[in-house]
């Protein structure tokens, strides 16, 4: 990672159990570096703003600033630089299923990842990946309790592991759901970096711009595909529990209370 720049991927999505069902479709997604004091181009900076109170919490501190009070390699490598993959908004929308956020030290090694997850219901959750869960390094590999509802269509038991490949020129990020020791559902994403100018190319900005519109519609679509075509149980949403936050960035399913 070096600059700031549009990343264009794909997203796959794997669902083994109870019935198998699977999805892929291409995604764009910006990759900031949150330490960097250089401002994005103005033509981006046209279309797409970066609230401060939409990521992590609700609060206009500077993102960056957040980040340090949760990454404990601050206080030991002050010489870090922190990146964030996530989506702006959009003409005032916005709505991220899920950001990334890395602490890298000056050998270009990511030493902590922060992984912010919102569902449909108004709810968000920080997934904190460090050295205590780490599971392999090459590539780096954690392991985490699953404590979030995310799907209505699994309950909130189980285990993540999450996978990390990063390079000068493409991103890989794999997310295993475990439950009872059987891989249920895999959802992955794999995007290559644009050069430095992408976020001044009006065809990438265009790219983004149908990414971020149409997450909330993806999500509606498989969900109606899951309950009404493939027919998997509905499961109720739980009790929120202790460290699920109330969603910083709302999008529109929520507003409409649909129970997806």
């Amino acid at each position: 990672m070096k600059h700031s720049t549009i990343i264009s991927g794909e997203i796959f999505h794997k669902r083994f159990l109870p019935k198998s069902h699977s999805f892929k479709f291409s995604h764009h997604m910006l990759l900031k570096n949150l330490s960097s004091t250089k401002k994005l181009p103005k033509l981006f900076t046209f279309f797409f703003n970066i609230q401060n109170k939409h990521y992590l919490d609700s609060s206009d501190d500077k993102i960056i600033d957040k980040l340090k009070l949760k990454f404990s390699s601050t206080e030991l490598n002050s010489s870090n630089t922190f990146w964030m993959l996530s989506a702006p908004s959009f003409l005032g929308y916005t709505f991220n299923p899920a950001s990334f956020y890395f602490s890298v030290n000056s050998e270009n090694d990511v030493e902590e990842i922060l992984v912010e997850v919102h569902n449909t219901f108004s709810e968000s959750h920080h997934y904190h990946l460090t050295k205590e869960n780490l599971i392999n390094v090459n590539p780096l590999r954690f392991l985490s309790p699953k404590e979030f509802h995310v799907s209505p269509f699994f309950s909130r038991e189980g285990n993540y592991e999450f996978t990390f490949k990063i390079s000068e020129k493409m991103i890989f990020i794999q997310i295993d759901l475990y439950q009872e020791d059987t891989k249920v559902i895999s959802t992955s994403y794999s995007g290559k970096f644009e050069n430095q100018k992408s976020l001044n190319s009006f065809f990438n900005i265009i790219k983004l711009i149908f990414s971020i519109s149409k997450t909330e519609l993806r999500i509606l679509i498989q969900a109606y595909k899951l309950k009404f075509k493939i027919k998997i149980p509905y499961v109720p949403k739980p009790d929120k529990i202790n460290g699920n936050l109330q969603s910083t960035a709302r999008g529109i399913i929520s507003r409409l209370k649909l129970p997806f």
